[in-house]
Formats: C-alpha cells, structure tokens, sequence
C-alpha cells in the first residue's frame, strides 16, 4: 500500500484528492469518477509527484502511477503516516443529528475549555484552533482536511477536538480513521432527501457514528423524545446514555419539574446532575434539548459542575436564536431554521414570548430537497400571523418557482411573495410595533447569498438592523 519508505522516496510534500487543489509535491488520490483519468492527467501537471489509483494507468500517465485495490484504504493509510496518527493524540468528540448540532458543539467546546481543556472545534460556523478561528466552508471536511487539521491541532497543543458529524460525512467516509470517544444524537427530521432520498437512509447514515466510528470505549449521548433517538438508543450495546426533555421513565437523564423558559433564558433542575438549578441565556423548548444533552454527555465524560455552569452562562451562538433587535418593545430574531422541525420550533418558542404579532421571514435553498418547501409553507402560516416569502440562496433555481412550491403548501392569504431578501425584511421591520416579534429564518450565521454560482455578500442580521435604525 503506501508506506512511509515510499512517500519519502517520492519527496511527498502533502496529500490531495482534489485536482484543483493539487501543489507542486503533492501525492494526488484518484478517487473512482466520471472523468477520473482527465482530473489525474490535471494533477499532474499541477505538479503531483504521483498519482495513486484503482485501475491501470491512464495513457501517458505510466510512470507516476500508483495502482492499488482500494484507493480510500491508501488515502487513509497515507493521511495516517504523513500526518503522524494525529486523532491518535486527541479526545475526539462529535455530535449528529439534523437540528441542533452548532449549539451543542459550541457548548461542549466551552465545557471543554472551562475545565482547562485546550480545544480544536470543527463546524458550521468556524474551525478553531485554540484562540484562532477561521469561517467554515463544510458542515464536516473531506478527510484529508480533516487530518490535517487535527494534525494542527495537535501541534498547537490541543487536547481534544469536537466536532459536527453530517449525514453526508457519515455516509461518505470522510471521518476514517477517527475512533471518537463520545458521539451526541440530537434528533432526526426531514432534510437532505435530496441526497439520502429516505429517511430511513438518512437515519442508517447517521446511525454509523455511533456503529462505525465510535471507540470500544467510548460514550453515546441519545436524545430519546426523538423516536428515531428512542430506535438508535435500543439499538446500541455501547455504553450509553439516554436523555429526555419530556421525562420518560427509561431516561437516565430528565429535568425534575417545569423548566422555565423566557426571553432572558432557561432555569432547570437535573437532579442525577446536580442540586441547584442550572441557568442558560439560551431559549427556547430546542436549546432545553440542546442543553440537557450536552450537560448529560459532560456528566459522563466527569466534567466538573463549575465548568458546567460557567460554560453556560457564557456561550453564544451566531445565527442561532440570536436576538439581533431588542429595542422599543420590538423583537427580532435571526436564526438558521432551514428545515421544516428547525422552523416550527423556532416559530413556536417566538410564539411562546410574543405578546403582539409574530411574523417571519424566510425562503427555501434552490438546488435542494424540494419536498420540504410546502412544509414549511404551512408551518409558518399556522404558526405566525403573517409569512414574508423570499429568496434564501436560490442557487441555479428561479427564486420565484422556489416561493411558488413554499406556497402550494398555504391555504391561506397570511403571506407577502418579496422575491429580493433584503427588501423583505425591511418591509417585514417597518410593519413591527411595540410587542410585536420578527423571525428571520432560514441562513442564520451565514454572510453571504448564492445568486446562480455567485456569492453575493448578505448577512441577515446586518440588514435587520439597518431597517430598524430606519424605523
């Protein structure tokens, strides 16, 4: 396969499986595809020293041609040698789940790092080393990215690395070689079909974190008010830990009493955790499941309740419920709510603290799953008292034909069709008064709007505010 001898007899100067991506030095894995023989031939004369493939070596292409039986295996062994082993020398972390896994990376990164861990977090928002932090492109990277930057990590003196597991990632592979010492479930609901095309597939996908890439000794944390949670949790003879906001018998971990949800946050109990209450900035039904998973996983990796609490009581999470406008009894709110259950929680929690009205703004990605579009068409006109339907990042899609699947799921007439985004949410802010609420949904964190293949600077909360410092 490909030893250690061999990479230093080439002079491997790094590790690729992308032909635009190749530098001069770099060994290039040909992965099985359509036109694999032209993307080789391009890594080449980028500069490749060689290039390591399944099938005999395409015409010209014999004397820097590696053939082996499965060039994933060779990847992966590879990426162990040339990056020395990294995860070998990191706690690794990871939670799946289709809602919630931002939040609770963030919390158990700040966990972490209030018991005097230093930590590498890897997600939808940023990759950070330590201090250092850089804007995410995936969810999860392909797995040379991945190792090289735990290899990163390792050398800035990280100790452990918490990462979002996708569903594609899963699937794909791109986590081998990573045994993890905890993997959270958070819930499954519908998105992505586009990709997994059933749910069914879709939840066998996320199962594998838990069944492939999870260490002999390691945890599982499983939210069980989710039935997919409740199945993935029966299933596993891992140690395990089941938790539930809704007080199933068979959790092990469940608040005792009401929880108390407000704008200002959340105040519970969790008595097998500690004796006081534990108090969050964080609101909403959606973060009380968020963090009753990460506080469970926490208790089981002994992490001390100083650093519980402290963590709590300071994390922030851009994008999510993040309340960009609080001023004059007006309320806005932007947050990532890109799937149907994301968007009914959402709408729900705002419903549950506005005293006024309750509007939305939102749109739906072009380019991807389009059952879910009438969904959440209906969602937000049963849940606010009016929908301002807009472009999200419609990508190669029409944006109207994209609104116009959003709204064959409306009965009613308690919408607004404003196709640019910008002037829909200044129109949605002039009409808010005193005790009215505004969620703005659907992009969150993200800075930018995909018009055709372009990104276009756009930023949600920016345009938030500069239509209420107008009104």
């Amino acid at each position: 396969m490909i030893s250690e001898g061999l990479m230093k007899n080439l002079s491997v100067m790094g590790l690729c499986d992308d032909s635009r991506r190749v530098k001069p030095g770099d060994l290039f894995f040909s992965i099985p595809a359509e036109g694999f023989d032209e993307f080789a031939k391009n890594a080449v004369a980028a500069g490749a020293v060689a290039v390591v493939g399944e099938v005999p070596a395409p015409e010209g292409l014999a004397s820097k041609w590696i053939q082996v039986a499965d060039v994933k295996a060779a990847r992966l062994e590879a990426a162990k040698v040339f990056y020395k082993d990294p995860f070998a020398k990191l706690a690794c972390h990871a939670v799946t789940g289709t809602n919630g896994k931002t939040t609770s990376a963030f919390l158990m990164n700040a966990m972490l790092e209030s018991a005097g861990h230093k930590t590498a977090l890897l997600g939808t928002i940023k990759n950070k080393i330590g201090e250092s932090s850089v804007q995410a492109t995936l969810t999860t990277p392909g797995l040379l990215d991945l190792f090289a930057f735990a290899a990163k990590a390792v050398a800035a003196g990280c100790t452990d690395l918490v990462m979002e597991a996708s569903s594609h990632s899963l699937h794909q592979g791109r986590v081998a070689g990573i045994r993890f010492r905890s993997g959270l479930f958070s819930n499954l609901t519908q998105d992505h079909l586009d990709y997994h095309k059933t749910m069914e597939n879709y939840f066998e996908a996320k199962k594998l974190l838990f069944t492939k890439y999870l260490a002999d000794d390691g945890v599982a944390v499983i939210n069980i008010d989710d039935p997919y949670g409740e199945k993935l949790f029966d299933s596993l003879t891992c140690k395990k830990v089941s938790v539930s906001r809704l007080g199933k018998a068979k959790a092990s971990v469940k608040p005792q009493g009401d929880v108390k949800n407000t704008e200002d946050g959340l105040e519970f109990t969790l008595p097998m955790i500690a004796e006081q209450k534990f108090e969050t900035p964080l609101c909403g039904d959606f973060n009380v499941d968020n963090v009753l998973l990460v506080l469970s996983w926490a208790h089981a990796l002994a992490i001390s309740e100083l650093s519980m609490r402290a963590a709590l009581a300071s994390v922030r999470v851009p994008g999510r419920f993040e309340k960009v406008w609080n001023k004059g009894g007006k309320h806005v709110i932007v947050d990532y709510a890109h799937t149907p259950d994301a968007l009914e929680r959402v709408l729900m929690t705002a419903r549950s603290l506005c005293r006024g009205t309750l509007s939305t703004v939102f749109g739906c990605g072009g380019d991807r799953d389009r059952t879910k579009r009438p969904i959440m068409g209906h969602i937000a006109e049963t849940l606010a008292d009016k929908a301002w339907l807009t472009s999200d990042n419609p990508r190669t899609e029409d944006p109207l034909a994209i609104i116009e699947d959003v709204r064959a799921g409306m009965k009613t007439k308690k919408f607004e069709v404003v196709a640019d985004r910008a002037e829909a949410i200044a129109k949605a802010c002039a009409e808010l008064q005193d005790g009215d609420w505004l969620v703005i949904a659907g992009k969150g964190h993200e800075d930018y709007q995909i018009v055709g293949k372009t990104k276009h600077h756009f930023d949600d909360r920016e345009e938030a505010v500069k239509a209420m410092e107008k009104c």
